[in-house]
């Protein structure tokens, strides 16, 4: 991952075995609480444990995630790229992070033209 991967079960600054809460962008994962700076994320386990299984490519366990879950953590992975990269990503907004379900398309009405009595 050239050095890119974030750090999901020891802490990213001082390598305290975890599982920890926090997640430093600048620090490059998951913290401890003596490590974790001021506007640390604290993600969802389960968005955490989703991030692990796509590092390690488990596909069954993240393909049974939730939207939420996904949406946290393409969140995470975006602005750990854009702090990489050191600029923003113009086309991020394009990029559709909802829930790939696809959308359930209601029926137009029937128009009624009057008879006018």
């Amino acid at each position: 991952m050239a050095g890119w991967e974030p750090a999901l079960g020891d802490c990213a600054r001082c390598g305290e075995v975890g599982p920890h809460r926090h997640f430093s962008v600048p620090a490059g994962g998951t913290v401890c609480p003596a490590c974790r700076p001021t506007g640390s994320a604290m993600p969802s386990p389960v968005t955490l444990e989703l991030m692990e299984a796509l590092l390690t490519g488990d596909w069954a366990r993240a393909d049974a995630s939730q939207g939420i879950n996904r949406r946290e953590s393409s969140g995470l992975v975006a602005a750990m790229l854009q702090w990489h990269l050191e600029r923003g990503l113009r086309s991020l907004p394009l990029v559709d992070r909802s829930d790939a379900r696809p959308a359930v398309v209601q029926p137009a009405a029937p128009i009624v033209v009057g008879t006018g009595a």
